[in-house]
This record gives C-alpha cells, structure tokens and sequence, in this order.
C-alpha cells in the first residue's frame, strides 16, 4: 500500500510528550477526508469519506496486530451531506457491535439533512439497513452526532437537531438548534428521543464519554438568550437526564456558531473537557478537570501557545494525565499540537506533531488510544480542492 502523497518532514519527537512518533499507512486511497477514530480493546476502528466522482462513500476498517482490514463501504450515494465539521464517526460497543453514522441531504436548503446510522454485528464486515435515530423528519438540520456504548450492551445517541430552529411562534419552544438524545437498546429497539437542552449553539461538535460506574457525560456548546457560547456539560444516570451545568463562565458573546466544539474524557469519576474560547476578543483553549464525574468543574487552565484555531480532541491516559491535541497558527502555518496535563499542574508537557503549509486545513484532527500508543487521523490537503488521509501514531513516554 502506498500513500497518496510524499510527506514532509515531521518534527523529531523530544521526549516531552511522545517518545516516538511515525506516520502509518493507512487504508484510504484516492480523494479521501475528515477521518474518525475509536478504539476498542484490541484495535483502532476508522471511518472516513472518499469522494468518487459524483458519489461520496462511507468507508471503515479496523487496524490490528495483522495490520488493516480491507476497507468496508457502508453506504455510497450523490445526496450525502458532506461537510468538514459535521463528518460521520464510528463506535464500538457490546463486544462485537460497531456503529457508524453519516449525514444525508432532505431538503433545498444546505441545512436540511438527517442522521443515519448503520450497525455491524461482526465487528464491521456486515452492516445492517440504516435508521434514522431522531423522531423529527422535517427538513432540517440534524447532525454533529456523539455515540457511546453503556455497560449493558446499549448504544446512546446524541446530536444537535433543528426541528424548531427557525418556527418562531409556531411553537412552544425555544427558536433554537436542541440537544437531543435516544438510545438503541440490546435486543435493537430504537427508543424515542428527548430533549436534552432545548437551545444550543446550532453546529460545533458534541462529545460523549462514559464514567467508570456507567454514566454518561456529554460536552456541547450553549447558547443563552444573550448569545453567551460557553460550554456545558449533561448527565444520564439511571435514565434521568440532569440539567445542564456549565463548565466555566467564558463569557463569550457571539451572534454565530464558532463551529468549534468541546472534547470530553473520563476516567472512573474524573471528567476533563477541553475546548476553544473566544471570549473579551482572546483565541484560547482551554482545559478543565471534575473530581465528582461532572457535576462541578475546576478553574480552567489554558493551554495553548497564544495563536489557536482550537478544533479539539481529549483523552484519558493510563497514568491519570490527559492529552489534548489542537490546532494553533504560527505564522502562515496551520500546526497540530499535543499537551499532556495534569489536574494538579495543567500542561506538563507540550509537542508539535505536525506542520501543514498547504493550501487548505487539517480540518478536525481526531485521536485514540490503545495501550501507550496514542493514534491521530486528519485530512491532510494535497491542493485547495483535494485531500488524503493522514495517520500517525506516537508512543507515550513515561511521566517523570
């Protein structure tokens, strides 16, 4: 297999975050984009979209010791919504089942289109019929989907739907994007879903992490009355959804979406959740750390070099430290960045990973772990219209 480009350089490890870093093969070929990684005890899961002259294709494969699966496509068509922040992403879950979602176009705006979401019980050979999770079929928006597995063998769902965006009057709710949710249950019954926070901002990315005693967390970005666009973060325990609290208090007044969402772990009762700020005008990511699984938040670090696009992602380590990767500029270059931190000290340890000087982003780089290896998946251009996938994999080194 070879890849679909010749890379340059990349920055030598220095021992700070990862003791070694490489670029893997990877099994997208052609124009593909906006890569999504999980992993599940034994190998890395990725899906991606590859574009075919008119069609898009929906693509998976897992990565194991015997190295990549064949690619699988799940589905292909001209009417999927295709989109640099609002990309499908794959789970794993229940042993063997594995879940992917992408998005499909409903209507003439570039807004309408809905999730679907197709489930392997194989462990991604075989793929069922697609559903459509939400209840709403209007033509609007639904999308910027999280999925987590729970402890008894069921699927959550979450996502930004815009059922009563833009119906004024027409409607006891609020005129806003909601935050809403569902779960497939074991035997595969698709429940009705629920509003979580009746107004959100409309299109950042939503996040989903599981505690150790099986509750899940959600990080989103709000939206108040005021335009405030900070982050919160819910809870479902014991089926009840708790009221959304916030994070830190920002500030940040914006009349749009940033397009920017938060990235939340977990780790037993520990919660940290990492996002992108604009507030008082300052670009800044920020980090901050729960000790009672999300209920309340620390004061924030800020982690970042002075320059950032933000475009997060976050994870726990087997040591307790967390890393986060992010996007920054320096000088005309857009840098993928990675920090491991403590709650104790915020950024311990701080490493670029790689420089891109083309036309063209990295759009959301997105991470996973299996062991000590940490692995990052982005869409790396080849020219302002193209791109290939990029995949490297960095070894952690030991925390002093």
């Amino acid at each position: 297999m070879t890849l679909a480009m010749a890379w340059p350089d990349v920055a030598q490890a220095d021992g700070t975050v990862f003791e070694e870093l490489s670029f893997l093969e990877n099994p997208a070929a052609g124009w593909s984009q906006e890569p999504f990684l999980t992993a599940d005890k034994h190998s890395l899961l990725m899906s991606w979209m590859t574009v075919e002259g008119p069609e898009t294709l929906i693509q998976f494969a897992r990565l194991n010791e015997s190295g990549w699966s064949d690619p699988v496509t799940v589905t292909r068509s001209d009417d999927l919504f295709v989109n640099w922040a609002d990309f499908p992403s794959v789970a794993a879950y229940n042993e063997s089942n594995v879940a992917l979602h992408w998005l499909r176009k409903t209507g003439p705006s570039s807004f309408d289109y809905n999730v679907e979401l197709s489930i392997s019980s194989d462990g991604g050979l075989n793929w069922s019929v697609p559903i459509v999770p939400h209840s709403d079929r209007s033509s609007s928006q639904h999308g910027f989907l999280t999925m987590s597995g729970s402890p008894d063998g069921a699927l959550d769902l979450l996502w930004l739907d815009g059922r009563a965006y833009g119906k004024g009057s027409l409607q006891a709710s609020p005129d806003a994007t909601q935050l809403r949710a569902t779960r497939i249950s074991t035997d595969g019954t698709l429940l009705l879903d629920r509003p979580v926070d009746m107004q959100t901002c409309s299109c950042c990315q939503t996040s989903s992490a599981r505690l150790g005693d099986g509750t899940l967390v959600v990080a989103y970005r709000d939206r108040t009355d005021t335009e405030i666009r900070d982050i919160s973060v819910a809870r479902l325990s014991s089926g009840e959804w708790s009221k959304p609290v916030s994070v830190h208090g920002d500030g940040w007044e914006l009349a749009g979406c940033p397009v920017n969402g938060p990235a939340i772990a977990a780790q037993d009762d520990r919660v940290a959740v990492a996002w992108f700020t604009g507030a008082s005008d300052v670009a800044a990511v920020k980090l901050a750390f729960s000790y009672d699984g999300g209920i309340s938040f620390e004061e924030p670090f800020r982690i970042d070099l002075g320059d950032p696009l933000g475009r997060v992602d976050a994870l726990f380590l087997a040591d307790g430290s967390v890393l986060v990767s992010w996007l920054e500029w320096q000088g005309n270059d857009e840098v993928l960045f990675a920090c491991r931190a403590t709650a104790d000290e915020g950024c311990v340890s701080r490493q670029e990973l790689f420089r891109n000087a083309t036309a063209g982003s990295m759009n959301f780089p997105r991470m996973a772990r299996i062991g000590p290896n940490v692995f990052f998946a982005w869409t790396q251009p080849i020219s302002a219209t193209q791109s290939s996938i990029s995949l490297m994999r960095g070894r952690i080194y030991p925390l002093r």
